[in-house]
């Protein structure tokens, strides 16, 4: 006979000698009889087969009259190809567990080539489970047979299509080209989410805000804190550098001022120094010795001491040895540049007179215009002269710069002026000051070479190191010939000429020096405020904000993974989960729903299974508000199937619980009458209601799931199988238990026996609709038996249904 069969199927035929009956089964089912595989070809009698193995003809044609076949039943001898299990329509076993989801679809004859018929019952192999129903097979003269079979509804196995069609995958997808704007979404998607999570849950904001104030408050209260101490310790430092320079200089200048202590003693001590004030003479007195004509100024500024006492070789050449000695003593080279005596304030000895051992050649010193200068006349030096007369320490005038000439180059940059009185050793010896006779023998003097003195001490390298700058300087008070009055001057000694710091940026001390005229400023340009101030501040906002978002964001995960489990769990089943403990718990009356998707219309053959997926998820996303709308919980999706409970978990009445389900069903139904997806699919489903008692609880703790388990769920799934396309099909119990709702009258259509596995024949009912109950005409159901839940408790009434 011949078989029509499309190119790619294979599969294996068994023939029974002692039956009449053809059964179809995979190439691995082990019965007994003739073995014999055909691939495209006549089929003879004695089990062999023209156009063997590996023959490529076309199948051939019932005849000329017979249509080509192409149906939902060549996915079926797919199935059978792949070895897979195929189960038909009214399957015993649950479709949807099916690891192939196989199905088979219906297949057509032309009955005008039919001739010779009869109808045979089914017949089973346990090892292919292919069960038909209805089975034709026609005779003709040529003792060749055609096998069909008709009349047969059934669903078509999308995924498995989707599985085996490469064409329907888009490969563009995965490309590596659109990663970037891959992940572009995902962010898009991830922010919305946490926007959405806030818009819900605004504490989370109030957390962050405040978790946000509290670290930049304790951040930069420790910053400013530790920068405030530290700045302190940097001006603490730079007094205490200041501080110490003064001392350095202090101790500097005692040593060379030193000498100015062995002259005076050795002035007092000698006769060759005891008489010079009377012989020197007040000046403009008669008797004294006179002075030289005024200078430019008018002013008298030296005597005439040429051929006088000051004059004398033998004692100038005495007191040359003298300063000598002592010069060398103070071991003050270069910086220690001449001393002298002035008797009645006169300078009458000095040395060295012309200075060459404490410069580099060709630079000297030449001191011979100091020779006869009277200190109290001349306008440039009487203040500190008047100043030095009444005082006993050691007055410093200066810094002054040191010439030869007007026109010459300083010879020394930098120098004091350092002046002791001599006490008087005779009654006559007296100076006037102010109408004031003081008993002052007059003057011993030293000059010092201030800035040599500054090399020395290394001051600039000593600030440089620390990156700080100084000045040091000396407040003195000059007579301004013009004015004839004398101006005070803030002369500086060393450091940055352009010292121009805010007062915020630099200390101020007084160094305990001769007169305390001395004072050095220390600072910064950018103040005492440690550099990483600025840093540490921007840091610690930088820290504070991201620790505040990444605990904003912590919050939001924690919520979106609390929201997910509260739509996973009820609550009390979450807080069991929380505390470790195992959740369990049983219904006495409860309603369960399954649906499922038989059908597709108005869909592209080429559909992606991106597109199949959106299309489920857009018609369960509206099927899970419906789920909301009537206060029922959604247990689970599988696949393309729905379920649903009433009663579980928040116990209510069995006719409240069985009312919310079928309420759902019934609009649920309505939204696949009139759904389109944004591809233009429409989705044919079937559903099916029970109640009864069953178990709930918690399953697993990695990915934890609220389930239900009992025979009550087992026919509900049954009811769902056996019922028929865009209906809801329920079992006796749940049709009295929707015949006593208190608020709705429901159009129940009565569909007789069916035969479920396990229950034998089953009477069920079509749910068409329901109608609300005007007020008046509403009941209250009364609960017979409590619970101790919070909810509505079980009627006893149900326990035995």
């Amino acid at each position: 006979g011949f078989v029509r069969w499309t190119p790619y199927i294979h599969f294996t035929s068994i023939f029974r000698s002692e039956s009449h009956k053809l059964s179809l089964g995979v190439q691995k089912a082990p019965h007994a009889g003739n073995l014999f595989s055909f691939h495209f070809g006549k089929m003879r009698t004695d089990g062999s087969s023209e156009n063997q193995q590996g023959a490529a003809e076309s199948p051939p044609a019932i005849n000329n009259e017979l249509p080509e076949l192409r149906s939902d039943a060549d996915d079926e001898f797919w199935a059978v190809n792949q070895q897979i299990p195929f189960v038909p329509h009214r399957r015993e076993k649950k479709s949807r567990r099916n690891s192939a989801n196989a199905s088979m679809g219906d297949i057509s004859v032309d009955d005008s080539v039919t001739k010779h018929s009869h109808t045979e019952t089914s017949y089973s192999t346990k090892s292919s489970h292919l069960k038909l129903e209805q089975i034709k097979w026609t005779k003709r003269s040529s003792d060749t047979a055609s096998v069909v079979t008709t009349d047969y509804q059934t669903r078509k196995s999308m995924w498995s299509s989707l599985v085996k069609d490469d064409r329907v995958w888009n490969d563009d997808y995965d490309n590596k080209s659109r990663r970037f704007g891959n992940l572009l979404i995902t962010m898009r998607v991830t922010l919305h989410e946490k926007i959405f999570v806030l818009k819900n849950h605004p504490w989370i904001l109030v957390v962050w805000a405040l978790t946000c104030g509290g670290l930049l408050a304790v951040g930069l209260y420790g910053v400013v804190e530790l920068a405030n101490e530290q700045e302190k310790a940097n001006i603490d430092a730079a007094k205490d550098l200041a501080t110490e320079t003064g001392v350095w200089f202090s101790n500097a200048l005692d040593l060379a001022l030193l000498p100015l202590f062995t002259l005076s003693q050795f002035v007092q001590q000698l006769d060759m120094f005891a008489t010079l004030p009377e012989q020197i003479g007040v000046a403009f007195q008669p008797g004294s010795i006179p002075f030289l004509p005024p200078n430019e100024d008018g002013d008298y500024t030296h005597r005439n001491v040429t051929g006088s006492v000051c004059g004398d070789p033998s004692m100038v050449a005495k007191f040359a040895e003298l300063a000598s000695n002592i010069k060398k003593d103070a071991k003050m080279e270069g910086i220690l540049v001449n001393l002298q005596v002035a008797p009645m304030a006169t300078v009458c000895y000095l040395h060295p007179v012309n200075n060459t051992e404490d410069f580099e050649p060709p630079t000297f010193m030449d001191n011979t215009g100091a020779i006869g200068h009277d200190l109290l006349t001349d306008p440039q030096r009487k203040f500190i002269a008047r100043v030095t007369v009444p005082s006993d320490d050691v007055v410093i005038a200066g810094p002054l710069t040191l010439r030869q000439c007007s026109d010459c180059d300083p010879t020394v940059q930098t120098a004091f002026i350092a002046r002791m009185t001599i006490d008087a050793l005779s009654e006559k010896q007296v100076i006037h000051i102010d109408g004031i006779d003081y008993k002052k023998w007059g003057f011993a003097v030293a000059l010092i070479n201030f800035a040599e003195l500054v090399d020395r001490s290394e001051i600039g390298e000593r600030f440089a190191i620390r990156g700080l700058r100084y000045q040091l300087t000396r407040t003195d008070k000059n007579y301004n010939a013009e004015t004839k009055e004398f101006d005070v001057k803030v002369n500086m000694l060393a450091g940055d000429e352009d010292f121009d710091l805010d007062e915020n940026f630099y200390v101020s001390i007084d160094l305990d020096t001769t007169n305390n005229l001395w004072n050095i400023k220390v600072g910064n340009d950018n103040g005492f405020v440690p550099s990483w101030k600025n840093g540490a501040v921007a840091a610690t906002v930088t820290g504070a904000l991201l620790l505040s978002f990444m605990f904003m964001i912590i919050c939001i995960e924690n919520q979106i993974r609390h929201d997910l489990l509260r739509e996973m769990l009820p609550p009390k089943a979450l807080r069991k989960i929380k505390k470790g403990q195992t959740c369990v718990e049983k219904y006495n009356v409860a309603t369960v729903f399954f649906s499922d998707i038989v059908g597709y219309t108005a869909m592209s053959a080429e559909m992606s299974a991106i597109q199949v997926m959106k299309m489920l998820n857009e018609f369960y996303t509206e099927v899970d508000k419906i789920a909301t709308k009537h206060k029922v919980c959604k247990i689970q999706t599988i696949g393309d199937a729905y379920m649903v409970t009433g009663g579980v978990p928040d116990r209510c009445l069995g006719p409240e619980g069985a009312k919310k389900v079928a309420l759902f069903a019934i609009e649920t139904i309505e939204l696949a009458k009139d759904f389109r997806t944004s591809d233009g699919a429409k989705v044919i489903i079937r559903g099916g209601i029970n109640s009864g008692p069953l178990v709930a609880g918690v399953v697993g703790t990695k990915r934890p799931q609220y389930t239900v388990f009992g025979d009550t769920v087992n026919n509900a799934a049954r009811m769902e199988s056996t019922s028929e396309k865009m209906r809801i099909q329920c079992t006796d119990i749940t049709y009295r238990l929707l015949r006593d709702s208190a608020t709705h009258v429901f159009d129940i259509e009565s569909r007789g026996g069916v035969e479920v596995k396990g229950n034998g024949i089953m009477n069920t009912w079509f749910i068409n609709g329901a109608t609300e109950k005007s007020k008046k005409h509403q009941s209250t159901l009364i609960e017979i038996e409590g619970s101790t839940d919070d909810n509505c408790g079980d009627i006893h009434l149900y326990d035995d249904l």
